[in-house]
């Protein structure tokens, strides 16, 4: 997993964070850089988005999305300390896009909440620059208002930047822990942001099968579905094409039923069906995030088979092959033997994926 942390605000001059009774600059860079030493620890790929210098506000938010931009990330993470004019705001909260609940920016929110902090929640960010505009899920995380008594003693009571690094550290524990046990060197996780586009997505659909002009809405859908959960939306397109031969339906699930896995489907038996094509594909969605993690959906369950699958059993596509499809391999000996010539179902799922974006 490759996680960027945004120490916030400036080291000096434009971009200078807010001034109370402790410099918010100078706590951000404390906090962020243990956060930063505990996630490397734990074997997170950590990059660091801290800006020190710039001539502007705007240049600074410039260079800190541009500089998250250029990788890959799993995860964009901003830390800062909020300030009230009045100086009588109190407690910590989490920013990100829509305002979306995930779970570990709840979590973030609940660990900071323990060590005495009011919880002020999770709360839309659209509004703020580096969440619209880094392409990773994000989170910017306001500790506390470091211009108020009360939030200053309780900081200090936690233990400073420590304690505050090891609190948000907890609260994104599982994911990271998750990562670093059991994804398989080299492989496709399957938890992570999207990187090709509906277009993209739809040129492979159309390449293999001209006639699907009837289901070129369906890439969107998958971007937008796989982002609320934090699953590759792009990775569950392509393993849907596998499912349904570039939406032909040629097998015992039908094209009503709205089912672009074979969710439930079985040797003659076609499976569940699905009442419109968003809640199949957001059904596809929550199977996959079943598969590769221990988190919590963030939207209701309309995964019928949700409940059966050992959460994080998957966290790669490559290691979905005799696990979602079994055997997952064919004209092999073994799964094994299909696994070291790089042809099983996972395989084929990565490999489409990687025919999109080159």
């Amino acid at each position: 997993m490759k996680i960027g942390i945004n120490c916030g605000h400036t080291a000096g001059g434009a971009g200078y964070g807010a001034v109370g009774i402790i410099s918010e600059s100078d706590h951000t860079r404390l906090v962020g850089r243990e956060l930063m030493r505990l996630m490397q620890a734990k074997g997170a790929q950590v990059i660091d988005c801290t800006i020190d210098r710039a001539g502007t506000q705007n240049e600074y938010l410039s260079k800190v999305v541009e500089l998250a931009n250029r990788e890959d990330l799993d995860w964009f993470i901003g830390i800062h300390f909020n300030a009230s004019k009045a100086h009588t705001g109190q407690g910590a909260e989490v920013y990100t896009y829509k305002g979306r609940q995930y779970p570990d920016a709840v979590s973030v929110c609940k660990n900071l909440e323990n060590l005495g902090f009011r919880n002020r929640g999770v709360k839309e960010g659209t509004g703020l620059y580096v969440i619209r505009k880094t392409k990773a899920k994000s989170m910017l995380i306001e500790v506390c208002f470091c211009d108020n008594q009360q939030d200053i003693n309780i900081y200090e009571a936690a233990g400073g930047a420590g304690g505050i690094a090891e609190a948000i550290f907890k609260g994104m524990q599982g994911y990271v822990d998750a990562t670093e046990t059991s994804m398989g060197t080299g492989e496709t996780p399957i938890m992570g942001t999207s990187v090709a586009s509906a277009d993209q997505l739809n040129a492979l659909l159309l390449s293999g099968n001209p006639q699907a002009e009837d289901y070129l809405h369906l890439a969107e859908i998958f971007l937008e579905e796989g982002e609320k959960e934090g699953v590759r939306g792009d990775g569950a397109f392509c393993q849907s094409l596998i499912e349904t031969g570039y939406f032909k339906f040629s097998g015992d699930v039908k094209p009503c039923q709205h089912n672009y896995a074979g969710i439930g489907a079985t040797g003659g038996v076609p499976g569940n069906s699905f009442p419109d094509a968003r809640t199949g594909v957001r059904a596809q969605i929550q199977h996959l995030k079943a598969y590769a993690s221990t988190e919590p959906l963030v939207q209701e369950c309309v995964d019928p088979r949700y409940e059966y699958v050992s959460k994080g059993c998957a966290p790669t596509f490559e290691q979905l092959a005799g696990k979602w499809a079994v055997p997952g391999y064919s004209g092999y000996a073994s799964l094994e033997a299909a696994r070291l010539a790089n042809d099983t179902y996972g395989h084929k799922i990565v490999k489409l994926l990687e025919k999109t974006i080159v």
